[in-house]
């Protein structure tokens, strides 16, 4: 259910990764309604800054009652709440989302996660939940940036079980390249069948990886990195448009939405 709340801040954890943090606050009904893809829209007071900015949900703790988010400071609103501190009270709405990732339940199913930048925290939601799920799952974890410093999001995630393969733009970790490099070869005709692509970053990365995965035969969901002014349907700021013509709320029929049921650009 969505609620407004003045969630109490528990701790903020300043990355190794320039201006990144994981901000952690105490929101025991948002902990327990999240699921991977769904996010918040946050109220910073800036003095400037009208509308709110949206985050996708990082991890939830049921016991604590603690969820986390994971930014980078690029304007007024995440400027101030890189300064937050244990106490202070951090304004939400949530979680907003009316379509969110939904693993593949067939059994045997490798599950490939491909994500960049913003979209790596909902992909680390949802690759802890398969493997809490079934600790036996095979979880690849695609984790795409320019250099080593950005490749953020994903530690632990190997302890878990998953297979995590970094590509850097300039070859600093791991493959060389874009992501889309490091998915070909897993999608080869002899790869396992029963494979399923979850996808969220940058929209050209998005599209290739989406493209990819249709030309291959493979069902590919893809949390859509979109401006949503309202976060509740009300704007129409985050209209896609579909292959018949018509138009979908980024905010209320996605952010998560079926490779082939959206127009890509």
């Amino acid at each position: 259910m969505i609620q407004k709340i003045s969630a109490p801040v528990v701790r903020n954890e300043k990355l190794a990764a320039p201006g990144h943090h994981v901000l952690t606050f105490h929101a025991p009904d948002l902990a327990r309604d999240s699921r991977p893809g769904h996010f918040i829209a946050v109220h910073a007071d800036t003095g400037t800054q009208i509308l709110r900015r949206p985050f996708s949900v990082y991890t939830t703790d049921l016991e604590t009652g603690n969820c986390s988010i994971l930014f980078s400071v690029y304007g007024p609103s995440t400027s101030a709440m890189a300064k937050y501190v244990p106490g202070d009270r951090l304004d939400l709405i949530g979680p907003l989302g009316g379509k969110v990732f939904v693993a593949d339940a067939r059994p045997g199913t490798r599950h490939i996660m491909v994500g960049g930048g913003y979209g790596v925290p909902p992909l680390a939601f949802l690759t802890r939940q398969i493997l809490a799920a079934d600790p036996g799952a095979t979880v690849i974890f695609v984790n795409g940036a320019r250099t080593r410093d950005f490749l953020v999001g994903t530690d632990g995630l190997d302890d878990h079980g998953a297979v995590l393969l970094p590509a850097t733009d300039d070859g600093s970790h791991g493959y060389k390249g874009r992501v889309t490099g490091v998915l070909e070869p897993l999608l080869t005709p002899d790869a396992q069948p029963l494979t399923t692509i979850y996808t969220c970053g940058p929209t050209p990365m998005m599209k290739a990886v989406a493209e990819m995965a249709m030309a291959f035969g493979m069902p590919c969901q893809a949390s859509l990195e979109v401006f949503m002014p309202c976060g509740i349907g009300i704007c129409m700021g985050c209209a896609i448009p579909t292959p018949d013509g018509k138009y979908l709320r980024g905010c209320v029929e996605g952010p998560v939405f079926e490779a082939r049921e959206i127009v890509w650009k």
